[in-house]
Parts: structure tokens; sequence; C-alpha cells
């Protein structure tokens, strides 16, 4: 018979990510991930086990959280991460990462604004006609402000601020 996770005086009744689970700890598990705000993607996973049966939703955004989901990266502390194992703060997302220099930007580089505090990917760069111009770069990033994914232009949303890591 298996046995939670958490709990292993308790036996376990559902699986989760590959985890067994108790039935206090899916209760809090679903009702943790129906609290998480709206804007922030995946929702299914930005919690974590606060402690004596308690699953509350990350604090915080689901920027840096979606990205490392869609760059699979998993650096930091258990505090660092969401329930999957991603990691769910900006500093954390780009501290194994190299910065790049604004003309070697390319799609699939992290952006970072610069307080550090909102994280988006690199989607689309274009070339500017003009040599003395900077690229164009399309940033899609989970922000919420626009309500959850959104895809912005770096020179005219993000005013051309922030810097780009690989």
């Amino acid at each position: 018979m298996p046995r939670c996770h958490l709990h292993p005086g308790r036996e376990a009744v559902w699986e989760y990510n590959r985890v067994d689970y108790c039935a206090k700890c899916k209760k809090g598990i679903l009702c943790a991930v129906g609290s998480v705000r709206g804007d922030v993607f995946p929702k299914e996973c930005f919690i974590r086990y606060h402690d004596n049966d308690d699953w509350e939703p990350i604090i915080g955004t689901g920027c840096a959280h979606w990205v490392a989901h869609e760059k699979d990266i998993q650096s930091g502390g258990a505090f660092d991460k969401c329930l999957f194992g991603y990691t769910c703060r900006v500093r954390v997302l780009i501290e194994r990462c190299t910065e790049v220099q604004l003309e070697d930007v390319q799609s699939g580089d992290i952006w970072v604004n610069d307080d550090e505090d909102h994280a988006g990917l690199v989607v689309r760069v274009m070339p500017n006609l003009y040599p003395d111009e900077m690229p164009e770069i399309t940033i899609c990033h989970d922000s919420s402000a626009q309500h959850g994914l959104a895809i912005n232009d770096f020179e005219r949303y993000f005013h051309g601020q922030g810097s780009f890591w690989r």
C-alpha cells in the first residue's frame, strides 16, 4: 500500500505528478490550485505545501515560473520552485545563464527587466533595416497586467529596457 509523500503515516489515495498523496493533501492541493491567480500559467503546480496540512499558491507572479517550464529550468531550493520542481523566482531563473549583448539576442533567450522582478522569452528577432537601430525583439511573458500570457515588442512595451540571458 503506497504512503503519502509528506505524511508517511497516512495511506496514499492520489498520485499527482508521479508523487503519492493522502486524502488531506489531495484536498489541499486542489483547493490551492483553485486559488492561484487567473493570470498565472500553468496553474496546476504554482502551489506549495505550507505546513499543518495547508497548501497555498506561491506568492508572486508567474513570469519566471512560465519561463522555467518553457526552458525546463529547475534551479534553486524548495522555496524557489513550484510543486513540479520548476523555478519560480527571476533571479534564480538566470543564475546559471550568461548575459547576452543586445546585438546577439536570439529567439529562445530569456529577457529580464532591470529590477529583476519580471521575465519573458524572446520569441522573435528581426534585424532592423537601419544599421544604427536595435533589432525588433518580440517577447512572450506571463503578465499580470495583461491577465495571462502576452506577446509584446521590446522597444515599445518594455521601452528597450532590461537584459537578455542564455
